[in-house]
């Protein structure tokens, strides 16, 4: 074509459609439009980089690579030039006026069928970068020149309509400038601060200079893209402060860079500091999923699970497309391939951490336990990984001393089949409980359930190396000792007691039973075969106040002083009104220790009248 003629040219017909779009719907991030030409601008720089590797005797190797955002308030006009590689003709047109991918059309139709149109995050489905600076301008010239030698310069013009110009232009330097005219409710992108924010926020790793309106932006290198031998323990320290805002170190860290299954490179912290701990909000997912060094989203819920919301960090990989929208992420197979890689080592390195550096483990422990606990429950994936990571107090521990299932299962005494537990409000009730007394006997250790969400977690482990938990108040245990309760006859007059307590009980209980695991306390409350305990019935309860506790086992030692004293009474006379108050006073008692007693005036009543028989003023 002749050099001084403007040449009009069609827009692509899905492109029509897109711009209609782009410039007469409402969209979620306007923002975008400047990470996308910055990016755009860094990959000509890339490009130019690899040229001048490949090309020796190439002009203007000594130069700078820069990209350069400036704003002319009084035109209204905002400025982004880079000296990269620039385009030919055949490139302007070829770049610019078509979009190279199947389906776009068949997209953009539903799209327009859709009751929700334009509402939709278009960005990425089909590299639509570039015509989102249209949602901001109503007119863009693009300058350019490539880096080849005798090539000219060309000028491209469009309002965002059906068409768009070209036509030869004077530039003397290799690279691109775009010029948005703004719209006049888009000024805001023309103030330095505005602008400096939107590229910090996106665009702070991208490995090239970024001057806005003449003042370098300060930028830090993306030290996750590099090798992990050349960085020191400093250099990590430093960047999650810079990436964190804070001062404070963080806990651990985790560095990977993978090649399979998929491409990427990954940065973890975990913190010092739990801010749901310390009682506020739920937190926000803190890993950032990035595309070649620029930010796609800012605390992806995507490539971590909820409840590794704690970590910190960087995800990046050039197989995610730099324009992916965030229903594309979710529904991305690479995304899902990372996820899956990133969760099997972080759990990895929290194993390693706990078996190497224990006391690192344990304030790590200290801060994230409830979110790992969480993960049992919510990630039937991993859940026998993060079983491993789980601490617990213990009847064999002391202090702030923790034992996880593969030191338990270690010093299993012999002959023991099965994990035993036992939950409460704090160690010292535990231990109170008569429930311990036949596994203090035997030397079985039992783990402490001091947090409610602890047994939620065992029920959904079920078992650890094959060995299945199990409740030590449970009715149906294994476990069995022999009562001193004498000769046969003796043995006859205690089952005549059961007999009797079923009947004042009546509905109260499940059962009455002599029992043959108790040693120091007359009798023990026990869950029904496979039934929660009464700590998980009280929240159930809270949560649901019409729930009904499901009915004990009432198990009785022959050999305590006080149940052989109600036998006695029994044989004396069925009848006698001592042995009903200490009967139903057994019940409240157990009642009592376990929170759960209903009718308190009815037993201070009862309390206050052996009170009296007992000082013989009845």
């Amino acid at each position: 074509m002749a050099a001084e003629k403007e040449q009009r040219f069609e827009f692509q017909s899905e492109v029509k459609q897109l711009l209609d779009i782009l410039v007469y719907s409402l969209y979620k991030n306007k923002e975008v439009f400047l990470r996308e030409l910055v990016s755009n601008a860094a990959d000509a720089l890339n490009k130019m980089q690899f040229e001048f590797l490949t090309v020796p005797d190439l002009e203007g190797r000594d130069r700078e690579l820069k990209i350069t955002v400036a704003a002319d308030k009084k035109r209204g006009r905002l400025v982004i030039e880079d000296n990269g590689v620039g385009m030919t003709l055949e490139e302007l047109v070829r770049n610019i006026g078509t979009i190279a991918h199947s389906g776009t059309l068949d997209y953009l139709r539903r799209l327009k069928e859709s009751e929700k149109g334009g509402q939709a995050d278009l960005i990425g489905k089909f590299g639509v970068g570039f015509y989102a600076s249209f949602m901001v301008a109503k007119e863009i010239h693009i300058a350019t020149r490539s880096w080849q030698k005798d090539a000219k310069a060309w000028l491209w013009k469009s309002t965002g309509e059906n068409s768009y110009t070209v036509e030869e232009t004077a530039r003397e330097e290799r690279g691109t400038r775009i010029e948005l005219q703004l719209k006049k409710d888009e000024k805001e992108y023309l103030e330095s601060h505005r602008l400096k924010n939107v590229i910090l926020k996106h665009s702070k790793f991208v490995p090239f200079a970024i001057y806005l309106d003449g003042e370098k932006i300060e930028r830090r290198e993306a030290v996750w893209t590099q090798p992990k031998s050349k960085l020191a323990d400093k250099d990590y320290v430093d960047f999650y402060k810079f990436l964190e805002n804070t001062q404070e170190e963080p806990e651990t860290w985790l560095h990977l860079q993978s090649d399979a299954p998929v491409q990427f490179q990954a940065l973890f912290y975990v913190p010092k500091t739990s801010f749901e701990l310390l009682g506020l909000m739920k937190e926000d997912p803190g890993v950032d999923l990035y595309s070649r060094k620029v930010l796609i989203q800012k605390g992806s819920k995507e490539v971590m699970p909820e409840y590794l919301r704690f970590v910190k960090g960087v995800i990046d990989s050039e197989e995610i497309p730099l324009n992916i929208s965030r229903e594309t992420v979710q529904n991305n197979v690479r995304i899902d391939k990372i996820r899956k890689h990133v969760v099997k080592k972080l759990l990895e390195h929290l194993e390693g951490l706990k078996e190497k550096e224990r006391d690192k483990y344990l304030a790590v422990w200290k801060n994230f336990a409830k979110n790992l606990k969480e993960g049992v429950v919510n990630d039937f994936e991993n859940r026998e990984r993060i079983s491993r990571l789980l601490l617990f107090s213990s009847s064999k521990t002391s202090g702030d001393e923790l034992v996880d299932l593969k030191q338990y299962v270690g010093r299993m005494a012999a002959g023991q089949k099965e994990i035993y537990y036992l939950g409460g409000g704090d160690r010292a009730a535990i231990e109170r409980n008569p429930a311990l007394e036949i596994f203090r006997k035997k030397d079985y250790e039992v783990l402490f359930l001091t947090d409610p969400l602890d047994e939620f977690v065992l029920d959904h482990l079920r078992e650890y190396d094959k060995k299945p938990f199990k409740m030590t108040e449970s009715a149906d245990i294994a476990l069995e000792e022999k009562t001193e309760a004498g000769d046969e006859a003796s043995l006859k007059d205690a089952e005549n007691l059961v007999i009797y307590l079923k009947a004042i009980y009546g509905e109260q209980v499940q059962d009455v039973k002599i029992s043959k695991r108790l040693v120091d306390s007359p009798c023990i409350l026990l869950n029904p075969a496979d039934g929660p305990s009464v700590q998980m019935e009280k929240i159930i309860k809270m949560m649901n106040k019409d729930y009904q506790l499901s009915k004990r086992v009432l198990e009785i030692n022959p050999g305590h002083d006080l149940i052989k004293t109600m036998i006695s009474l029994h044989q004396a006379d069925p009848a006698a009104p001592l042995l009903k108050t200490l009967a139903l006073q057994l019940l409240d008692n157990m009642k009592l220790r376990e929170g759960i007693l209903s009718d308190t005036e009815a037993t201070i009543a009862r309390i206050q009248q052996l009170m009296l028989e007992a000082g013989g003023t009845s």
